[in-house]
């Protein structure tokens, strides 16, 4: 597996993906992530040719943000999402970010447990994130 910056070309993959994690109602639409692959930090992890995940986020002065993570449900539980964070987290680190922060789904328990063993820790809650009833926890990680 290998991670690499996304391309426009591999926009109709990252869509793909996006649409096996997250209902239609709250995906990213293609546009949305056309210009995140412009204008953000846009890492794809890719096996034998073909995504497999994406990371996508920003640095801000000395903080930093996750968009989004996805990985393609046949592909969890293999470290892609753990090292497509850690190559995000480099990068940002490199653009002068020295804490990123991020939103993840409540009702996403395995999510949470990638982004605490990857060493974030919740801060807040924030009500209806993902729409009515569905709440995130933000949470923070201080690089070093």
């Amino acid at each position: 597996m290998r991670v690499r910056r996304a391309e426009l070309g591999d926009l109709a993959q990252i869509v793909q993906i996006e649409e096996l994690c997250f209902p239609e109602e709250t995906a990213f639409p293609p546009g949305m992530f056309a210009y995140l692959i412009r204008h953000s930090v846009a890492l794809v992890a890719c096996d034998d040719g073909k995504v497999v995940g994406f990371v996508m986020g920003y640095a801000s002065g000395s903080g930093g943000a996750v968009y989004t993570l996805d990985v393609h449900p046949l592909f969890r539980r293999r470290g892609v999402g753990s090292r497509l964070i850690l190559a995000l987290e480099e990068t940002l680190r490199g653009q002068g970010a020295r804490a990123i922060r991020l939103e993840a789904a409540l009702e996403k328990p395995e999510t949470l447990e990638l982004y605490r063993k990857a060493g974030y820790r919740e801060r807040e809650l924030v009500r209806h994130y993902y729409g009515r009833g569905k709440h995130a926890v933000r949470m923070w990680k201080n690089l070093k």
